[in-house]
């Protein structure tokens, strides 16, 4: 199996990330338990601030709401995979047509046929695997066009893109404040949907796959390409159109905004773990106080 580097990138990121988390939420999570309020002083000297006496509880009301939102979009990715999923088994067809060209291919029973009416390819799974194609996209291309579109989708089957892909959502949505991902991805998944274009003009094939591409913007996408990689990828098509007509090179676009709020995301988790912090156990103890001519006294 082969892995590429942008995996171990991506396997990277999600331990840095989620060790720092952990180490912020294993700090403050004991504000949970015996009325625990945190005192933080030499925070508070440091900044010249009067803060209240429950800012922890503010801390971890701010960590507790950035933690609910990171499940919502964990269980939402996770939801849109398993309708892909089902949508998939619900119309797959046992008609597999061009056989002898999946065996020169090397793609035999690696390619799945799904009933649809709009033309689509893309490589889905992580275990094993495969190349999804529409019947509409079986009919709408030649067989010239179709090798070309399964040889594209084969780099990405032997690359193990659909799973870097999985890891890189995955990561994206569990770790919601560090937008940079996001732009990560889309360079990821531009860079390798080129070199797939590259692999399926190999012998000089630039006008099957520009008349490929001609043809598939006359359709609206029939699903959310952005967890798998796909031949008629709207978000990295205009580049490698570009790419195949003026030979023009890719250069990954990063926004600052996302560089900034990813890099003021990573302040904050590192303040928070190396802020000193000082704890206070407050016991709940019943005193009845009285009232006496100096002043009050307690009976317990």
């Amino acid at each position: 199996m082969k892995v590429n580097k942008h995996l171990l990138i991506f396997l990277s990121l999600f331990l840095l990330l989620s060790t720092l988390v952990s180490v912020v939420v294993y700090k403050f999570f004991p504000l949970l338990f015996y009325h625990t309020v945190y005192l933080c002083q030499k925070m508070t000297h440091a900044l010249s601030l009067q803060l209240p006496g429950n800012v922890g509880m503010l801390f971890f009301t701010i960590i507790f709401v950035i933690l609910l939102l990171t499940a919502i979009k964990f269980l939402a990715t996770l939801l849109r995979i398993y309708r892909l999923r089902s949508y998939l088994l619900k119309n797959t067809s046992k008609y597999t047509p061009f056989a002898p060209q999946l065996k020169n291919l090397g793609l035999t029973n690696k390619v799945v046929t799904i009933q649809s009416e709009k033309p689509f390819a893309f490589c889905f799974g992580i275990r094993s695997p495969k190349i999804y194609v529409s019947s509409a996209l079986i009919s709408l291309f030649t067989k010239d066009e179709y090798e070309n579109i399964l040889c594209h989708e084969k780099h990405h089957l032997e690359n193990r893109d659909a799973l870097t892909l999985f890891v890189a959502h995955m990561v994206e949505s569990l770790f919601p404040f560090f937008p940079l991902l996001s732009d990560l991805i889309m360079a990821y998944r531009t860079e390798r949907e080129m070199l797939a274009d590259r692999a399926a003009t190999q012998g000089g094939a630039n006008k099957n796959l520009i008349s490929i591409f001609h043809k598939l913007l006359r359709y609206e996408p029939d699903c959310n390409y952005a967890m798998v990689p796909a031949i008629a990828d709207p978000h990295t098509l205009e580049v490698r159109i570009r790419s195949l007509i003026h030979g023009s090179l890719y250069r990954p676009i990063v926004s600052w905004k996302n560089v900034l709020l990813s890099l003021f995301s990573l302040g904050v988790m590192f303040f928070f773990i190396i802020v000193p912090v000082g704890a206070t156990e407050l016991h709940c103890v019943q005193t009845n106080y009285f009232q006496t001519p100096t002043g009050y006294s307690s009976l317990r």
